[in-house]
């Protein structure tokens, strides 16, 4: 990738796909995975980082805490405000993903909800620029191929390849019990993976008055417990992607839990949710363009018996990413909560 350019060539995709994998992934073990020296994946990654291509930041998962839930809500605001709107939303600690869709008038996010008599959910509805507003709790994230994050990778890995980046990586338990749980006196660690996701361990141990191994240990115990997660915000278009869509499916419950896992396992998707509403499966799918776009629904979706009725939303702009700003369609961090 030469400096200032505003794409991202094949082994810097390469680079970004094994961090989907494994976004803390040691550098000198990446380098192995692609047959290249560790000093040129370091370099590759801090230009992309460098160029806000690309930022790797930790969070805590609402779906674990008690009593917290996972919502997308879909707002269709009155003319000329949804990118007011879209912007306050995006400043918001408790939101991700949000877009405006829906040829300008559509706003689309995610949101933590921890109470829904005094949140988003019981205030955005009396919002004088909301017209519509409608809610879906989801209730399943399916994994897919088993990428943290995905940025249409054009160079995909073998099993072992993908094993060796997991190696010491403990793989995450359903539920979260006992020490596992996120603590008060975890926010500092958070804090600092929260700014750099591959924070060095001596910098994640400065940041709580932890030894470097304590710092680890803890880590890997949120994330084996799904207490904390790890995001891969990409920017889309320096991939190439440049026609982003929401699609919300239609499909008998009986035949839910397998068509989201094999849509989850379609490279299109980044993320495919079974959620409440009329339409139960909810995804977000990424293509190069309009026609691409086109052939994907037109392929591998119409192979899908069980599939009933899918809508389409395009999304126009994107203002946030799982834990990132998105400004002139590149990565910023989030101000300070």
């Amino acid at each position: 990738m030469a400096t200032g350019s505003s794409t991202l060539d094949a082994l810097d995709r390469r680079i970004l796909h094994t961090l989907e994998i494994s976004p803390r992934a040691p550098f000198a073990r990446i380098a192995a995975v692609l047959d290249v020296s560790e000093q040129t994946v370091a370099r590759r990654f801090q230009r992309m980082r460098a160029a806000r291509f690309v930022r790797i930041a930790a969070r805590p998962e609402a779906i674990y805490r008690t009593g917290a839930s996972y919502w997308t809500l879909r707002i269709g605001c009155r003319p000329g405000t949804a990118m007011t709107l879209a912007t306050a939303l995006a400043q918001r600690g408790d939101t991700s993903w949000v877009s405006i869709g829906g040829g300008g008038a559509e706003v689309t996010c995610q949101a933590e909800v921890d109470d829904p008599q005094s949140g988003l959910l019981h205030h955005l509805p009396r919002a004088s620029s909301v017209l519509a507003f409608s809610a879906h709790q989801m209730l399943h994230r399916f994994a897919g191929r088993g990428e943290a994050d995905w940025v249409a990778p054009d160079h995909d890995l073998s099993a072992e390849q993908r094993e060796f980046l997991l190696e010491g990586t403990p793989a995450p338990a359903p539920n979260p019990t006992g020490v596992g749980r996120f603590e008060a006196t975890d926010r500092p660690l958070l804090d600092a993976l929260s700014r750099d996701g591959r924070a060095s361990w001596a910098a994640v141990a400065a940041a709580t008055g932890w030894s470097q191994r304590q710092a680890a240990h803890r880590v890997n115990e949120l994330a084996a417990a799904g207490a904390i997660y790890f995001h891969v915000d990409v920017a889309t278009m320096p991939v190439g992607m440049h026609a982003v869509a929401n699609l919300w499916f239609t499909v008998a419950p009986a035949h839910l839990a397998s068509t989201g896992a094999r849509l989850a396992d379609h490279p299109q998707l980044a993320f495919v949710g079974a959620v409440t509403g009329s339409a139960n499966l909810m995804a977000s799918a990424l293509a190069t363009d309009a026609e691409a776009l086109y052939q994907y629904i037109t392929t591998k979706v119409a192979e899908i018996d069980s599939i009933q009725r899918v809508e389409i939303v395009p999304q126009m702009v994107r203002l946030k990413h799982s834990h990132s700003l998105v400004e002139n369609g590149l990565i910023r961090e989030p101000p300070a909560q």
